[in-house]
Parts: structure tokens; C-alpha cells; sequence
């Protein structure tokens, strides 16, 4: 992006790489925080009511482990030769959520297994104003023992069902931002049910408790070789308002952020909760009456390069349903319901096949639906990457830039300028506005010549009216196009 990376934070973001390499987006954060008593504490008590929890927990009948939050920039691991590749991140640091290895191991790790009866809980505040935030649950990998040996666990990082997102959380404040919450995971009711008490003994307000199911007859659970591995994540995306306030937040998550991994001391019946029911995606209202007008800001971008031969390079949608990758033993990526991804120019992992590069002499230029301004997001953006090996975003856009770019290459007065958007893309905008420059900045490891693969990801977070990610039948698909003086 060509300003400062969105603040998009990854909790767990166990998205090492798909083999982790398949971060479609984000920045992911955890919680952190006290309740109405404790969460009404000043600052310095917050420890003690979290101690006060971990207390009644024992209490209770559970053993309580803490977990870890750290912050991890895999941009600048790579960039310092330190990670095969960037992930396909933002150039931001991400926060990482670890969790206990177990009841009794306490070394936190990203991917974790869970008994039937265990839970993890998140305590904390949520971002400051943003476009979107939201946290998810995934199935990281999984065993298959029909699978060739040495083959058998597999990277997935599919979701499992609908995030909890900044329109659907429970909050103790009138907004859902900068605001104490907590959030269980579990796929016991029984187990939800004594945590629950617990927090309302110690102060916690049931209004800002949230319950993620981890749905026991879709995972293995359990502590054996062949039991799932799972990941948490948040993404968040486009600060509104001041980013030092994100940037605090982001800063000071390693100590404001608690995680306890819950274990009860005793055997009980499993009481698993049922497969929550999912959001709908999709309004029956799509953009499909922008078609031809896409159509004709196509041709009114080649027409203003005249001499220029022009490539298309249509996207495909991908990491779509993390219950249909599951099924299917493909890497999801970490798919979110609250998304539409899509995929263009080189992305093999992703099946996007087209080889993209870009000379000194050659441009791009990305167009296509403002979907928040159909009403089919809250936020959108588009991220260029140098992505065969490195996956590392060498430039970006976000909705917020769009407004009047279409408006050279369609006629004046036409209505359809304020829907659409046509963002040039260059390893040499100079001053010229509207212009994504593609760059590599302090990356020794990285040189961007004129070989370099290109890829792209168009993403188009949460649907105003149905709190989830638009239908991609309602979508009308982001496009772009390479100029060349040469055919």
C-alpha cells in the first residue's frame, strides 16, 4: 500500500505460512483487560482481577495456565534473512497469541490441541475505532492416516464457522471499540457454563462475555498424535481516526493482553455444544448492474494509453469457506467469513497461475467496483506482491483513495464514477497522483527487477447488512491490467 501499512494485527496468527505462507490478511490482536469491578480498575489493578479470576477458576475445579502475546513482524524477518518468506502480510508487525502446550506443559505454542472439556479465554479490550476487526477460530492442521507416511498431517488453517466481528461482539460499552470484552473458546457447554460463573464472581459482566464454539463433531479433539492441531486469530483492518492509537494498542498487547488455557482437574460428561448456525451471506442486491460499466472503464483506460499494449489480469476467488477446504483437505489460508478474497497475476498456492511482472517502462492499473460504496463492505483493499518467493506487499490501496479515480476514463457527469475506482500501480509514479509505487524498502534480501513474479489479493471485509463477507455471486470482481510498450 503505497502509505503506511493498515494496522491489521493476526492473533495465532498460526498462519505460519500456509505452510503459513497463505496469510491472506490481517493484523491479528488479542484481548486484554479487567471487569465491572474489574473492568471499572484502574489501570495498575488489572493484574489482580485477572488473579482474582485465575483464582475462582481453581476454585471451580479448573487448573489454569497463562499463555503469551508477542509481537512478530514477519516482513522484517524475512527482509533480515531470518524467514523463508513474508506470508503474504502487511508490512506491520502482527500479534501472536500462544497458547499453554497443555495442562501440564507450560511452553506456549501457536498451534495448539485441545481436550473436549478445555477451553481458552481471552481477556482484554478491543481495538480503538477501526473498519473492521474480527476474531476466528481455525483448524490449523489435521492428521490423515490414509496419507503416505511422513505425509499425514496437513496444513489446513480453515475457519471453523463465523467470526466474532466488531458487529456482532458483546461489549460492556455503547461502542465496539476500545472496549473491555472477553471471549471463550470452547466446545463444551458444561465447561462455558463454570466459566461463565467464575467471571461474574470475580467481577466480569456477563454483557461483555462472548462464547466461540469450537465445534466438536467437525474436530478431533484431544491431546493424542492424531488429534487437530487449532489457531486463533484476529484481523483488523483500517484505522479510523488517529494510528497512534492503534499503534498503542498493538505496542502494548504483549503486556495489557491475557490468555489462560482452562483445563478442569476433574472428568466430567462432555457436554459439546452443536455446530452454531452461520451468518447468511449475500442480500439478493448485487453489483451485477455495474457489469457493463466495468466494462466500459476498461476501455476507457486503454484508451488513455494509447501506444501501450494492454494484458488483462482477471482475479479468482479463493479461501472462500473454511468448512468446504476442510472437507475437500485443501489449505483454506485462512479464510474468514467475514471476507471476500480475490486472487490475481501469481499465486500458485492459490491456483492463480498468471505470470505477472513489471519492467521500469511498464504500469499497472488495478479497477474494478468500490464494493463500500455498493454497500457490499465495510472496507476494501488491494495489495501487490513480490510473490514468488519473497510474498512480500511492495505496494497497496485502501477504499478510502478510490473516490473520483475512475472519473478520467468515463464521461463526464456519468453516475457510475462514484461506484467504480481505476488505481494506477508503478515502479515509478514520481509525483503523479492516484499511484500505487511499487517498491522494496530496507530489504537487502529483496532486489524488485524486471522479472520479478506479481501477484495480487483484492479483499472486501464485512457486509454492512448482514454482518458477514458478501456473497461472491453478488460481487462484481476487482480486475487488472499491465501496460507495455512492448507486445
Amino acid at each position: 500500500m503505497s502509505k503506511r501499512p493498515s494496522t491489521a494485527v493476526t492473533l495465532s496468527l498460526g498462519m505460519a505460512a500456509v505452510k503459513l505462507t497463505m496469510l491472506l490478511p490481517a493484523i491479528v490482536s488479542v484481548l486484554l483487560v479487567s471487569a465491572p469491578s474489574a473492568f471499572a480498575q484502574p489501570a495498575g489493578q488489572d493484574v489482580d482481577s485477572v488473579a482474582q479470576l485465575r483464582t475462582a477458576l481453581e476454585q471451580g475445579g479448573f487448573s489454569v495456565q497463562p499463555g503469551v502475546i508477542s509481537t512478530v513482524d514477519w516482513a522484517g524477518m524475512y527482509c533480515k534473512g531470518d524467514r523463508a518468506d513474508a506470508g503474504y502480510v502487511n508490512r506491520a508487525p502482527y500479534l501472536l497469541i500462544q497458547v499453554p502446550e497443555s495442562a501440564t506443559v507450560p511452553t506456549p505454542i501457536e498451534n495448539f490441541k485441545l481436550r473436549p472439556d478445555e477451553a481458552i479465554v481471552l481477556i482484554g479490550a478491543t481495538p480503538p475505532p477501526v473498519k473492521y476487526f474480527g476474531f476466528n477460530a481455525f483448524l490449523a492442521t489435521r492428521f490423515y492416516a490414509d496419507e503416505p507416511a511422513g505425509n499425514q498431517r496437513k496444513w489446513l488453517v480453515a475457519t471453523l464457522g463465523d467470526a466474532i466481528n466488531n458487529a456482532t461482539i458483546k461489549t460492556s460499552g455503547p461502542t465496539p471499540f476500545g472496549t473491555p470484552v472477553v471471549i471463550i473458546f470452547t466446545p463444551d457447554r458444561g465447561t462455558d457454563a463454570r466459566i461463565r460463573t467464575a467471571l461474574q464472581r470475580t467481577g466480569y459482566p456477563s454483557a461483555a462475555v462472548n462464547t466461540m464454539v469450537l465445534p466438536s463433531s467437525i474436530l478431533k479433539l484431544g491431546e493424542s498424535d492424531t488429534a487437530d492441531e487449532l489457531t486463533l486469530k484476529m484481523r483488523i483492518g483500517l484505522v479510523e481516526g488517529s494510528p497512534e492509537r492503534l499503534d498503542a494498542y498493538v505496542r502494548d498487547a504483549g503486556t495489557a493482553v491475557k490468555v489462560l488455557r482452562v483445563t478442569p482437574t476433574a472428568t466430567t460428561a462432555a457436554d459439546p455444544f452443536p455446530v452454531p448456525p452461520l451468518r447468511v451471506r449475500g442480500t439478493g442486491q448485487g453489483e451485477m448492474n455495474l457489469m457493463g460499466k466495468v466494462d466500459e472503464l476498461r476501455a476507457g483506460i486503454v484508451a488513455a494509453n494509447p501506444g501501450m499494449h494492454a494484458t488483462d489480469i482477471p482475479s479468482m476467488p479463493v479461501g472462500y469457506e473454511g468448512y468446504d477446504y476442510i472437507q475437500r483437505r485443501a489449505v483454506a489460508g485462512a479464510d474468514s467469513r467475514d471476507n471476500v478474497f480475490l486472487a490475481a497475476g501469481y499465486i500458485p498456492q492459490f491456483g492463480s497461475n498468471q505470470r505477472v511482472t513489471l519492467a521500469a517502462d511498464e504500469f499497472l492499473v488495478v479497477y474494478g467496483v468500490n464494493h463500500v460504496a455498493t454497500g457490499k463492505a465495510s472496507y476494501a483493499s488491494v495489495n501487490v506482491y513480490a510473490s514468488e518467493f519473497a510474498k512480500l506487499s511492495i505496494g497497496q490501496v485502501f477504499h478510502d483513495k478510490f473516490a473520483g479515480t475512475a472519473a478520467p476514463y468515463l464521461p463526464n457527469g456519468d453516475p457510475a464514477v462514484s461506484l467504480l475506482y481505476a488505481v494506477k500501480a508503478s515502479r515509478n509514479c514520481g509525483d503523479e497522483p492516484n499511484c500505487i509505487p511499487l517498491r522494496v524498502d530496507a530489504c537487502p534480501v529483496l532486489t524488485l527487477e524486471d522479472n520479478t513474479a506479481l501477484g495480487f489479493f483484492f479483499r472486501m471485509y464485512l457486509e454492512p447488512a448482514t454482518r458477514a463477507g458478501a456473497a461472491i455471486q453478488e460481487i462484481v470482481y476487482d480486475r487488472a491490467i499491465k501496460f507495455s510498450p512492448r507486445p
